[in-house]
């Protein structure tokens, strides 16, 4: 038997063998980056794997995960850049992480009997709505292989299933209230940090997230001017691909905020939780208004009305921080505020604003309208397939519609449009209904808290239904994959800590065989 001073040198001696072993890797991994790779690009992937050996406990954890996840989605610049490695498709980080957390999940199902498959409250819409846009593909394959779109049309229907995945990723994830609850702490945090620097950004036209990620040994993916203009102003996108898409993407957050405000677990005090959350939700509503987006304004007015009809009793509070909210808005661009407010009010002058330019690139919306609904009307049911509207580079067939709902009609008939309004308008629904019911028929853990979840996700959800009307959203990728995290959020707060039927079932089974007498 070895004895407790045996125990302390073997010890000893196995962490001076992993400490010789460790430096042996770095050495060799630094002097093959030197001669065989570029140095910028070793250099920085030895001093991250150092980083994660060093954070190990902390990085490699559900809440590690759901850091990645989070950052991946709102702080790396969409569609900007790419690992620099040679794939079929570009390796950008979002789908690198994703597939990534994929991978691991399954292995823990797997392999971890304590890691068991969570109930997917709105798995059908998901599904239905990939249907959907797999079968545009499969009815148009002929057309598709014609016009030399097959290609493009598979790497459309890839990256679609792997931004589906974030819900069935996230929602594995999703195991207990403290990890839903971390989630939502990291993005708004997230979102108020994008928020000031894109408050920033509009006042200085610099975009801190392309500086910060053009020093990273990463590739550009897009060259374009990263500077948008709007009637002589600045308008600021920060991680996103456009203001817009920055817009609705905060606009989506703001809900959660308030929904922190109450269900923080941190700062512990109710007064300082609070004002510390409904600080972080007036820095992303300041870098809304930063994006200059009279779309997310229409999609707040909503949310607004809706948030109201769910919860009454935060009119007070709605109004107080509104108030505050406005005052704040005015300081950071009084005129485009202002402007944005008249051409709302003056509904004439609006239509006939998007009435510009028939037949044009960069055509007004309602001009679109008539000259796509002749074009759908030939291929009413299916369209043309996913990925046959190319809006973008050299092959460039079709012109950006600013709106989705139109884009998806063209793109997946009729067919996909059910699917699209089977995916936004289900969740909602559910959601909404929800978080009206009772506490005493909700059950389980934290029923106040999960119907408050639900109509957060119910509001934010209203607020994107609106705005699809307005902007081809399932192209700006941040915003999809914040979606489909809110969706996640969304069938925790309905099922709660509750196990599939067939889980269940099993569960049970398994107590009854081990009461049995034997």
């Amino acid at each position: 038997m070895s004895t407790r001073p045996e125990r302390v040198d073997d010890r000893r001696a196995e962490q001076r063998v992993r400490a010789i072993a460790g430096t042996a890797l770095l050495l060799i991994a630094a002097g093959a980056g030197i001669f065989f790779a570029d140095p910028l690009t070793a250099g920085a992937l030895i001093g991250i794997v150092a980083c994660l050996y060093l954070f190990r406990a902390t990085v490699f954890s559900w809440p590690g995960a759901v850091v990645a996840l989070v950052v991946v989605i709102c702080l790396v610049p969409a569609r900007r850049y790419t690992l620099p490695v040679s794939l079929p498709f570009a390796a950008e980080p979002y789908r690198i992480v994703i597939v990534l957390l994929l991978v691991i999940v399954v292995l823990a199902l797997l392999l971890d009997p304590a890691f068991r498959w969570r109930r997917l409250e709105f798995g059908g819409p998901v599904g239905f709505f990939f249907a959907t846009q797999l079968v545009s593909i499969a009815v148009n394959v002929p057309g598709l292989v014609d016009l030399g779109l097959a290609p493009n049309a598979v790497i459309s229907l890839f990256s679609l299933l792997v931004i589906c995945a974030v819900f069935v990723v996230a929602r594995q994830i999703f195991r207990s209230r403290a990890i839903v609850r971390f989630t939502l702490m990291v993005t708004v945090g997230c979102g108020a940090l994008v928020g000031a620097l894109a408050s920033v950004e509009r006042v200085t036209r610099q975009n801190w997230f392309l500086d910060f990620f053009s020093a990273l040994p990463l590739q550009r993916l897009s060259e374009e001017d990263s500077l948008f203009v709007k009637e002589g102003t600045a308008r600021a996108f920060a991680s996103a691909q456009h203001p817009i898409a920055l817009a609705v993407f905060l606009c989506l957050l703001i809900p959660l905020g308030i929904y922190l405000a109450r269900h923080a677990n941190w700062p512990r005090n109710p007064v300082s939780r609070e004002f510390f959350w409904m600080g972080c939700t007036m820095l992303i509503g300041l870098g809304m208004v930063s994006a200059v987006s009279r779309t997310a304004f229409v999609s707040l007015a909503v949310m607004l009305v809706i948030a109201i009809l769910l919860r009454p009793r935060l009119l007070p509070k709605v109004a107080l921080y509104g108030a505050v909210a406005v005052c704040a808005a005015l300081l950071v661009s009084a005129r485009n505020v202002l402007a944005m407010i008249t051409e709302l009010l003056d509904p004439q002058a609006l239509i006939e604003s998007q009435m510009t330019s028939p037949g044009w690139t960069g055509s007004g919306r309602l001009a679109d309208l008539g000259p796509s609904l002749e074009e759908a009307a030939a291929r009413p049911f299916t369209g043309s397939g996913l990925g046959s509207r190319v809006t973008m580079g050299e092959g460039a067939n079709a012109f950006i519609l600013d709106n989705q709902y139109l884009s998806t009609l063209l793109e997946s008939g009729a067919l996909g449009v059910l699917g699209m309004l089977v995916l936004l308008l289900v969740p909602a629904v559910r959601l909404a209904l929800f978080s009206r019911w009772p506490a005493e028929r909700i059950g389980g853990v934290a029923p106040d808290e999960r119907r408050d979840l639900a109509a957060a996700v119910a509001v934010s959800i209203s607020g994107y239904v609106v705005a699809l009307l307005f902007f081809d959203g399932f192209s700006f990728i941040q915003t999809l994959l914040t979606f489909f995290l809110l969706l996640a959020a969304g069938s925790w707060a309905l099922a709660g800590e509750r196990l599939p039927r067939w889980e269940e079932r099993r569960a049970r089974r398994v107590l009854e065989r081990e009461v049995e007498p034997v």
